[in-house]
């Protein structure tokens, strides 16, 4: 073999062996993406798992809020036991609205 036919050899040589690394690390990134694509998803679908329990626990606090706030509950608790009554006609008091409190002023400008 001369010498020009042994570059070309090894030239053909590390091409095939390039090819050859190229190939496999394609093929690794591909195996690797598509992995990482499934554990995505299983994630997606753990988080909407969650979303809906904690849809769920905001209908149950919001329907637990409605009646804490229900004007029959705070009218029993406040006649029960805090004491408190009905006012009576006698017993109500109007208050007229007026002008807030203002520093006197004693320049004559």
């Amino acid at each position: 073999m001369t010498t020009r036919r042994a570059k070309r050899h090894k030239k053909g040589n590390l091409l095939k062996l390039g090819m050859i690394v190229y190939l496999g690390f394609c093929l690794f990134s591909i195996v690797w993406l598509r992995s990482e694509v499934l554990n995505l998803k299983y994630e997606l679908g753990e988080l909407d798992i969650l979303k809906a329990d904690l849809i769920n626990e905001r209908k149950m606090m919001v329907a637990t809020r409605a009646s804490t706030y229900s004007t029959e509950k705070i009218e029993r608790v406040a006649t029960k036991r805090l004491g408190m009554t009905m006012p009576e006609r006698h017993n109500v008091y109007f208050v007229k609205r007026s002008s807030a409190a203002a520093p006197y002023k004693a320049s004559l400008k």
